[in-house]
């Protein structure tokens, strides 16, 4: 029979998990995914080789989008699938082709398949993004197999920008692929995949050396395969976990290294934890710190329970998975050891007498013959935590009180004895002691009931058995009943005290859980932060029967009371809160930082963004000494941070509908005004060209003065037709509305156009153009005129702020050409280069309007690209805009 019970809570999410086998209005679909490392390892040639293994088996198999890139070998997969005609979504003149998520709901099949998880759906789509039809079609009971690469994961995307030196904007979250049903890794090793990208396999040939120089190198691809290598593996390990503890598994299945620390209040626990990690990180393994919470921990020293609070921090900080678990100490850390499917157990080396372990048992010696097929390491601490651990164990003064009311009622119970002994039985005299015995371990604790059980069996031999008054035994039956009643009344007393002592540890807990409950339940409906600080402060001071305050940052950035019902609105000591604020640690009375302040401060934080912070005052806040109400304290002031921060999301949110709403009201009102104007300003410039006319053959042509009077009309008639068009341009590109012309152009078509245009300006300024092109630069998919008016307007405002040379260049970077334009002028400051682009940023002058630069912007977001200004310490300024790969040519992601 197994001794080890499947675990309930993960029999039962296996259990719901499989109702997704079930037919019926509750199942849910499956996911499988093909996971590879990047382009051109496999992943969707293996999910059209699975899905046609499904059709063959019988099953309703559609194809909802799968992108071949014109390779043959995938597109002949295709044959004799149920392909899914694409949804068309016209988006600023060019049509566009998605899944059509209504006709795959509407269809129904087994099974879909979904290429290209990390897609970004085009506007007009329901979702932003692939991966959220993909949850809408597993929400209707629809199978789905899809693709995608390591990079695309959320989490690991700044790892991959680390390596490859490449931001990927498209990304998945990591819950969908960790919740999948299935995940398959199609591998690679990057020798044959360089061998596929020279075939041309990955890329079309044209690419294929830019891709090497790039993306493409062997360093790059080695890095990306140990990470899916590595997530593939922690994703089976989770579910290898999953299925253990479902079903009981006790016995140690030695696939991959996992070590688990016991630490406990020695001082040389933080050595062991220390030693832990050096070896964890010499297997390359996991590691877990688990304290064991057993009844006599309770009763511990302050000092004592404060050493296992820090030494768990620290080995949180060395990176091992944290636990607190209850029980005795070799069960509880053998169970949780194989929970966990940890093959190594690292123990540290015993530094009491010997004499107590042959007394109450050595637990490492416990924890060894019950280990099985787990290896135990027994480690030294330092030599200085060895001696402290020595001191630690020295005996301690007993409770007085106690021991003399354990006295006291033995003594009593004596003399009950003396009075009954001739009037009653043995036996009733026996259950008088017993009974006494397990009042004192239920109300005084396990010390005194021994010292209780001892006097007890002393006393029963003097004054009850024959001969009295003497310890003597005349009848050898007796001695028997004298081993028993001692056997009998040490183990009653150690249970009764070992269950008192549980039952205190479960009424903390069930109180810290209830106040959590409470605290949470309250905070979550608040968003607004004066009535989240209301509600913390009412919870906490009920809880800590103390006036706990929330302090946050006023306007002015002092710290101040949130709530306006509390006491007061400064702190008690501001010089300790703004230091906890800063530094995001506690710090005031009960800790080690500014020790001698008159209150406690614990920080507020989401993150490492301390947004408040925590106050107790000093006549309670000794009591957090004690670490497990600082810890309760401190996992108060986490879900206080997170309030805070849904508060200041919530804020934002509504600010950018505002903001949106009056960007909307802003371009309309623009779009009026300027088309309203056109008219008028068109009159007026032909007024001033009549008038210039009919002057011209009388006096006051020959008048300076009416000259100048002319040509500054004329000149602010120019101006003024030009704000007019460049606000109508500028609203109708922010509104979308305007059609965008798209063909495949070169860059270097597209920059000597500009060049041409802008050669007469530079000659008049005394300005030099130059420009460099990359060789083998793509065609781009643009607007040719709206590029060449973009170009146009940078090059405009770099010969305006030049000293004397101007740079156009392009050059190719991964799924886009680069367009760039320098100076040798003053520069850019870094506080204006992020509303430089805004309209009006610049001064403005009589040849410009001030809206160039945002023209640009809204013409380069229009074609799906990005613009931004660099300018280091030294002079210039450099003004950098992408543009997408043609068709022909783009260098996209393919699975092959």
């Amino acid at each position: 029979m197994n001794e080890h019970r499947p675990d309930p809570d993960a029999l039962l999410a296996e259990i719901q998990g499989e109702v997704t086998d079930l037919e019926g209005p509750g199942r849910r679909g499956r996911l499988k995914v093909f996971f590879g490392a990047t382009a051109g390892v496999g992943k969707t040639y293996a999910m059209l080789e699975a899905a046609r293994e499904r059709a063959r088996a019988g099953l309703d198999v559609v194809v909802g989008v799968v992108e071949t890139h014109g390779r043959k070998e995938t597109a002949a997969l295709l044959e004799g699938l149920d392909v899914l005609p694409r949804r068309r979504i016209q988006h600023r003149g060019i049509w566009l082709e998605e899944l059509d998520l209504e006709g795959a709901l509407a269809r129904r099949p087994e099974v879909l398949l979904v290429d290209e998880l990390a897609h970004t759906n085009a506007p007009g789509s329901r979702h932003q993004k692939r991966w959220q039809d993909v949850e809408e079609l597993l929400a209707a009971g629809i199978d789905v197999y899809a693709t995608v690469n390591v990079q695309h994961l959320e989490s690991l995307n700044d790892v991959v920008a680390r390596v490859t030196h490449v931001r990927v904007q498209e990304t998945v979250p990591d819950r969908l692929v960790e919740e999948a049903h299935q995940v398959e890794l199609i591998d690679l090793p990057p020798d044959e995949l360089l061998q596929r990208l020279s075939e041309g396999k990955v890329y079309v040939p044209e690419q294929v050396e830019r891709a090497r120089q790039h993306f493409f190198q062997p360093g790059n691809l080695i890095a990306l395969r140990q990470l899916a290598l590595r997530y593939t593996a922690g994703h089976v390990d989770e579910r290898m976990r999953g299925y253990r503890r479902a079903h009981g598994v006790g016995a140690t299945w030695p696939v991959g290294e996992r070590l688990v620390v016991g630490i406990g209040p020695a001082p040389s626990s933080r050595s062991l934890v220390r030693a832990t990690k050096r070896i964890a990180t010499q297997l390359g393994a996991e590691w877990h710190a688990v304290f064991v919470e057993t009844p006599e921990s309770s009763r511990w020293p302050e000092e004592d329970r404060k050493r296992v609070w820090e030494t768990l921090s620290l080995a949180r900080e060395l990176g091992a998975e944290t636990a607190t678990v209850g029980g005795s100490g070799a069960a509880a850390i053998l169970d949780y050891a194989r929970r966990e499917n940890a093959t190594r157990i690292v123990v540290g080396k015993p530094h009491h007498s010997r004499w107590r372990d042959r007394l109450f048992g050595s637990r490492i010696e416990d924890v060894i013959r019950r280990s099985g097929d787990v290896d135990v390491y027994v480690i030294s601490g330092e030599e200085e935590d060895a001696s402290a651990a020595r001191r630690r164990y020295t005996p301690q003064k007993r409770e007085p009180i106690d021991l003399a009311i354990a006295l006291a009622a033995v003594a009593a119970v004596t003399g009950l004895a003396v009075f009954l002994r001739e009037r009653t039985d043995l036996a009733n005299i026996v259950m008088l002691y017993l009974a006494a015995i397990v009042a004192l371990a239920a109300l005084l604790g396990r010390r005194a009931s021994l010292l209780a059980s001892l006097l007890s069996v002393a006393a029963f031999d003097f004054f009850g058995v024959p001969p009295y008054n003497t310890f003597a035994v005349r009848d050898a039956r007796y001695l028997p009943v004298f081993a028993v009643m001692l056997v009998v009344a040490l183990v009653v007393s150690t249970l009764t005290a070992r269950l008192r002592a549980e039952v205190d540890a479960s009424r903390r807990r069930e109180r810290r859980t209830a106040a959590l409950l409470g605290v949470t339940r309250e905070l979550v409906p608040l968003e607004e932060p004066t009535a989240i600080a209301a509600a913390v402060t009412r919870q906490l001071t009920a809880i800590f029967g103390t006036p706990v305050r929330l302090l946050a940052p006023d306007p002015f950035g002092r710290l101040r009371t949130l709530d306006p019902a509390a006491p007061g609105a400064e702190a008690l000591t501001p010089g300790v809160a703004e230091w906890v604020r800063n530094h995001g640690k506690p710090a005031g009375l009960g800790t080690s930082t500014l020790p001698d302040s008159g209150a406690l401060y614990v920080p507020v934080a989401v993150g490492e963004e301390p947004l408040a912070v925590l106050e107790v005052p000093g006549e309670r806040a000794a009591e957090f000494r004690d670490p497990e109400q600082m810890q309760l304290l401190e996992t108060f002031a986490r879900q206080t941070g997170a309030a805070l921060e849904r508060a200041r999301l919530a804020a934002m949110s509504r600010r950018a509908e505002h903001l949106t709403e009056l960007s909307r009201l802003k371009s309309r009102f623009i779009a009026v005004a300027s088309h309203e104007l056109r008219n008028p300003l068109n009159s007026l410039g032909l007024a001033v060209e009549l008038l210039e006319e009919r002057l011209s053959g009388t006096q006051l042509a020959d008048d300076a003065v009416s000259r100048e009077l002319l040509a500054a009309a004329h000149g602010d008639v120019s101006r003024l037709r030009t704000l007019a068009k460049e606000l109508l341009d500028l609203s109708r590109l922010e509104a979308g509305a305007v059609e965008l012309h798209l063909q495949d152009v070169a860059p270097a078509t597209l920059i000597q156009q500009s060049i041409s245009s802008a050669e007469i300006t530079a000659r008049e300024r005394g300005k030099s153009l130059l420009t460099e092109i990359a060789p083998g630069v793509a065609l781009v998919r643009a607007d040719p005129a709206l590029v060449a008016r973009a170009l146009d307007n940078l090059i405009d405002n770099a010969l305006r702020h030049a000293a004397g040379k101007v740079v156009v260049t392009a050059d190719l970077v991964p799924d886009f050409v680069q367009f760039s334009v320098a100076d040798d002028g003053p520069g850019v400051p870094l506080q204006e280069q992020e509303r430089i682009f805004e309209p009006f940023a610049g001064e403005g002058s009589r040849e410009s309007v001030g809206l160039g630069l945002s023209i640009t912007r809204e013409i380069v977001r229009a074609h799906g690209g990005d613009v931004w200004v660099d300018s280091g310490p030294g002079p210039g300024a450099v003004f950098t805009f992408n543009l997408p790969l043609a068709a022909t040519a783009t260098v996209v992601e393919e699975s092959i």
